[in-house]
């Protein structure tokens, strides 16, 4: 659920009628950082001289390492080198990881399971983002046959879906949704149409992965009868088309879910044990942070190249100061039901264990 690359110019927008909104920022001038190498081990707790670089795809989601990167936190946890390198999308993020291009990725728990569940090498250090209330909706244009969710079971309606959490042609050949973003809308979803219809919408190829300013493009077009979209893009395509909610995709069971982490490899982790102390210190304090109101606006401009007045207008969902094992749990057991990982006990147990991914303490 993220932006499009940095420097991608988001449509013109207009004013819009005031909606509740969650935590903002104020951060300036911010500049991603380019570079490679690892992080050396040292003492827990104590100061790391290597750099350390922080995979990223800029958006809302990973908004707190950039807070902490401006407001100096991980160097006053020992961390004095931190470098943030931008990625096109997750995997390519979890391949820097791999490579040893990257020491820390930000990246969408979908692809974190899905990943996890394949090579069994991830450790998660820190809960990054989780979803709220309008965070995450199926828009559609105003006077559309698209009434309610039900109407989305029709085979001939083309629904956008992000394209940078994508997982790939195969969960979706299988009837599986092939991101989180989908897996939570597809169980909204299923209220309405049950879980059948819901996965034969998957199966009939009726989501359509494309970055989300083609998805709002799309829509203008008439080329999509609905869009799933993460802000900004809610945002741009209510204020310029006059786009209207036709399902929140963070709602009921999928109220408050995880949407972001930041993970590390087994094998770092265990050989970085300061490294991995100071970034999970600076990250609890950076996560503190842009919960205050006017903390996270200007990251977004900084990151990405929106302006100012439109971050104000936009609704984020929250950063959360601790890690829960339980709503962690609860991804992967939606993904388990979405069929998008393995739902073989051994599997889940061995594999995608949450208690087992977790570096320190969980509630």
């Amino acid at each position: 659920m993220r932006l499009g690359p940095a420097g991608g110019p988001l449509l013109n927008l207009g004013s819009r009628v005031a909606r509740t909104r969650g935590a903002l920022a104020a951060l300036c001038g911010l500049t991603l950082l380019l570079a490679a190498g690892c992080g050396g081990a040292a003492s827990p707790g104590g100061a790391v001289s290597s750099t350390i670089v922080i995979a990223a795809e800029p958006g809302v989601s990973d908004a707190a390492i950039y807070l902490a990167q401006k407001d100096g936190l991980f160097a006053a946890e020992g961390l004095a080198h931190v470098r943030i390198q931008a990625y096109p999308n997750q995997q390519a993020e979890l391949n820097a990881l791999q490579a040893g291009q990257a020491d820390i990725a930000a990246s969408d728990y979908g692809n974190v399971f899905y990943w996890q569940a394949q090579y069994h090498d991830l450790r998660i250090l820190a809960d990054g983002y989780d979803a709220t209330a309008g965070s995450l909706e199926i828009l559609t244009l105003p006077g559309s046959s698209i009434k309610t969710p039900a109407d989305l079971a029709n085979p001939n309606v083309a629904i956008g879906e992000p394209a940078d959490d994508w997982l790939g042609p195969k969960l979706t050949s299988a009837g599986a949704p092939a991101s989180l973003d989908a897996a939570a809308a597809t169980q909204v979803i299923t209220n309405f149409v049950g879980p059948g219809a819901a996965e034969s919408m998957q199966s009939d190829g009726q989501w359509h992965p494309m970055p989300q300013q083609q998805e709002v493009s799309e829509l203008a077009d008439h080329k999509l009868q609905a869009i799933l979209v993460s802000e900004p893009y809610i945002y741009q395509a209510e204020s310029e088309l006059g786009a209207v909610e036709l399902l929140d995709a963070a709602s009921g069971s999928t109220a408050g879910l995880p949407l972001l982490g930041y993970v590390a490899q087994d094998a770092w982790v265990r050989q970085n044990s300061a490294a991995v102390a100071d970034f999970q210190a600076a990250m609890a304090k950076a996560d503190a942070n842009a919960s205050l109101a006017g903390q996270v606006q200007a990251v977004l401009p900084g990151a990405t190249h929106m302006s100012v007045q439109d971050a104000d207008l936009i609704t984020v969902g929250s950063y959360p100061t601790s890690t829960s094992v339980q709503d962690l749990e609860g991804v992967v057991r939606l993904m388990g039901d979405q069929h998008m990982i393995n739902t073989n006990s051994t599997v889940i147990a061995n594999r995608v264990s949450i208690k087992a991914m977790l570096v320190g303490s969980g509630n």
